[in-house]
């Protein structure tokens, strides 16, 4: 179904849009289509401000202004999901066609993958995608005004919603009692050490599970059985990476993948040491959790807190090949996974 086709369809004049430029209504017009991103312009990727300035205003020459940002398709694809109407005839205008005589928003037309009015679970288990058409389409970020459903069940439901506030409630008590119990091992100074070497080394960890686990997308076998496992563990954040709900590990599989690493840690160090590094490793883990909830809903003047923002985003709308890092973008310097160089 197009745009155009929505039984909700309603006209609005330019003037009528133009009263709504602000962050409590912003409204835009893209090629005679009208758009409401008042829930979507503290999401966007460039940040905040750089919607804001065009608030009210006509946005399609904008959109392809290689000087401000030249948008992929992925953009438009995003934009229809904020279609409101459509411009009143007598306000409507006339535009060029792109390069290739073609509207973009045409070619953002997607093919059948989800319904979002639905429970998302379901049709995953239901499925029968090819790996490819699926990787395809669950890097094509959609947006929701409200989090997506998961299960028709409400327990089942629930257990997959956590909150930004559950990491530290729930991990603070654990990390203050691995500090107590392993100070009967060794002194502060000693603990002080393994706690920073844990802390450090959680940034290696957070690349490595980031690159090697949630993205596990080109040697992902076909069958819907591994898209199901792929979806629950990464690409529904790709799907829908504003799910405030969805943005933080739920602390069941966040345990789990703790407790993996305990056992690794006892088979190296010593107690007293195990319990200094482990509770460095889930500080290190609180506050990328914490981080990556930021990056997708926070803002910031700060200029390395910007960029850190543009950086992560970009992996989601741009290229998911590439720029692991979520704290910092170190290790994919090191490892050769930066985002290539714009041509």
């Amino acid at each position: 179904m197009g745009l155009a086709d929505s039984d909700k369809q309603r006209e609005f004049s330019r003037a009528e849009v133009a009263r709504h430029d602000n962050g409590e209504s912003l409204w835009v017009v893209r090629g005679n289509q009208v758009f409401d991103l008042t829930q979507f312009h503290t999401d966007h990727p460039g940040g905040s401000d750089a919607l804001m300035q065009f608030a009210g205003q006509d946005i399609t020459e904008a959109m392809r202004d290689g000087a401000i940002h030249r948008h992929t398709t992925q953009a438009y694809r995003v934009l229809k999901d904020f279609y409101i109407g459509e411009v009143t005839a007598d306000d409507r205008l006339a535009y060029a066609m792109a390069d290739g005589g073609v509207d973009e928003m045409e070619e953002a037309e997607e093919e059948a993958f989800l319904d979002l009015r639905k429970p998302l679970f379901a049709q995953m288990w239901n499925s029968r995608f090819t790996k490819a058409f699926y990787l395809r389409e669950v890097h094509r970020a959609r947006h929701l005004p409200q989090p997506a459903v998961f299960f028709a069940n409400p327990v089942l439901e629930t257990l997959t919603r956590t909150p930004w506030w559950v990491i530290p409630v729930y991990w603070t008590p654990i990390i203050v009692t691995m500090l107590v119990l392993g100070a009967a091992y060794e002194p502060p100074n000693v603990m002080l050490v393994g706690f920073v070497f844990g802390l450090v080394s959680w940034t290696l960890t957070e690349y490595s599970i980031h690159r090697f686990v949630f993205h596990y997308d080109e040697n992902l076998p076909e069958g819907t059985l591994a898209q199901v496992a792929h979806f629950l563990l990464h690409g529904v954040h790709h799907y829908l990476p504003m799910d405030p709900l969805r943005l933080v590990m739920p602390p069941v599989l966040s345990t789990f993948l703790g407790l993996i690493l305990l056992g690794l840690s006892c088979c190296i160090f010593t107690a007293g040491m195990v319990h200094a590094v482990m509770s460095g490793l889930a500080t290190g883990y609180v506050l990328y959790d914490e981080c990556h909830y930021w990056l997708h809903h926070g803002s910031s003047p700060h200029e390395y807190l910007s960029k850190l923002k543009t950086y992560h985003l970009r992996h989601h709308y741009n290229d998911f090949k590439a720029g692991f890092g979520i704290t910092s973008d170190f290790w994919d310097n090191v490892f050769g996974t930066r985002f290539a160089a714009p041509e």
